[in-house]
């Protein structure tokens, strides 16, 4: 071990203390002085498959929703598509005396969730879903059933940080600056149906969700590509996401042009699925040992994960930990050109713990609630060699370590995972703790002190 003395501290007695008393200043003694040490522990480290993750829930405000494909051959195969509910941004509609121009769906693109190539070109399908979502809280193997007729489809390259133009409908010949958005043009024979529904299917929410049970956007990509959508209340809210219908409304003394925006309910979803047949990853599933594991590997949406275990974590359980950090790090390859490839933008950590359950560390949870959660726990990754694109990555499990000493039964291994990962579709090659890897193995950093 490594033993660095780092402080000390003297103890002071204030005697007899009154505004004209003298004060008394002893000499430290040794067993004033507060020895730290400080030491580096080896880390064994694997790649296992993923949780399911959850994609909806009531209680949970979720932001992006991924859609898309991402095939790599380390990776393998994975897949994102959206479920979504429609509801009233206002008043109710009366369409008695509309004509239709066009129906458009519109959603605004989320500066996250977006992996892969730029350039790639998405054809995007929509269809209605045949099924109500009804549950709660959904997770991220769910699907619904759906009506294979395509009601809305387009092709579209993404731009997330580029303002569009459109013309405006309401006002002839005007041009109208709006945000960076997903915009599918709907089959005229769906617009109609809306128009020509009977009224009593707008008279309320549920009704309406009775009518059209809900709708599925689905994306397949030219290339390996993922794209992120902002759903969020906000988004919601705001109308920047709605189904609009453009439509006349004509009577006998006058022609107008109108618009009417369906909202979206907070009821949204994700479906992914994730295929490592014949991936570089499939084989260090396999095998735990295979090339002795100088990789490990994690990903978002609820792709695979990296475990860690700390084989010489007994040592400290009669030490006082003053800090605890696993230190690890990844590798991107700098030389594509038109990629989003640099490592999970934030990582956490997950545990067994003594009910059998996977949750956030204790260190995690502090960094959500109060947060802010890069501060408290780490997990952002800092570019340290940029021509070969390595990163290093700092979590901290100090508090973590205090549950392990303190509670029976506790595992001492953690999970290394996306923050929020069913918003991600992001992944992170990590060097592991092979025999082969010298210069960037994984490590847990200790500060203690003796009791």
């Amino acid at each position: 071990m490594y033993r660095l003395l780092l402080i000390f501290t003297f103890a002071m007695t204030l005697l007899g203390y009154s505004c004209n008393d003298p004060i008394t200043i002893e000499l430290p003694n040794k067993n004033d002085i507060e020895i730290i040490y400080s030491d580096t522990y080896s880390v064994n480290s694997k790649t296992i498959l993923g949780e399911i993750s959850s994609t909806y829930d009531l209680g949970i405000n979720y932001t992006t929703y991924l859609l898309g494909s991402l095939d790599d051959p380390f990776f393998g195969k994975s897949t994102s598509d959206i479920y979504l509910e429609l509801d009233f941004a206002g008043s109710l509609p009366d369409f008695t005396n509309a004509v239709l121009d066009s129906t458009v769906l519109v959603v605004e693109y989320a500066n996250n969730g977006f992996y892969g190539d730029t350039l790639a070109v998405y054809d995007i399908e929509v269809r209605r879903m045949i099924e109500q979502m009804e549950a709660d809280s959904t997770l991220s193997d769910k699907t619904w059933m759906l009506d294979p007729t395509v009601i809305g489809s387009h092709s579209v390259v993404p731009s997330r940080y580029d303002s569009i133009t459109i013309a405006s409908h309401l006002v002839d010949g005007v041009d109208v600056k709006v945000g960076p958005q997903l915009r599918v043009p709907m089959s005229m024979e769906f617009g109609q149906e809306l128009l020509d529904a009977d009224p009593d299917n707008y008279t309320t929410s549920e009704n309406l969700i009775e009518f059209i049970n809900g709708l599925n956007i689905s994306a397949t990509s030219s290339t390996s590509s993922m794209m992120g959508l902002n759903f969020s209340d906000a988004a919601n809210f705001a109308g920047n996401n709605k189904l609009r219908i453009y439509y006349k409304d004509i009577t006998p003394d006058s022609t107008t042009n109108e618009v009417f925006d369906f909202s979206f309910k907070a009821r949204t979803a994700s479906t992914f699925v994730h295929d490592i047949q014949g991936s570089l990853v499939e084989n260090y599933i396999a095998d735990e040992d295979y090339n002795n594991d100088d990789f490990i590997f994690f990903q978002g949406m609820s792709g695979v994960e990296a475990q860690m275990d700390f084989p010489n974590i007994e040592e400290l359980r009669d030490k006082i930990i003053n800090k605890a950090e696993l230190t690890y790090y990844s590798v991107s390859d700098p030389n594509e050109t038109n990629m989003i490839n640099s490592p999970v933008d934030i990582s956490t950590l997950t545990y067994v713990d003594i009910d059998g359950e996977r949750t956030l560390t204790s260190d995690a949870s502090f960094g959500v609630n109060p947060g802010p959660y890069g501060t408290v726990l780490g997990g952002i990754p800092q570019l340290i060699d940029e021509t070969n694109g390595i990163y290093q990555t700092k979590v901290n499990i100090t508090s973590h370590l205090h549950t392990v000493f303190s509670q029976v039964g506790v595992s001492t291994s953690v999970i290394l995972t996306p923050l929020q990962r069913s918003e991600r579709s992001s992944r992170t090659i990590i060097f592991g703790s092979g025999t082969s890897n010298t210069d960037y193995k994984p490590v847990l950093e200790i500060t203690y002190t003796n009791i």
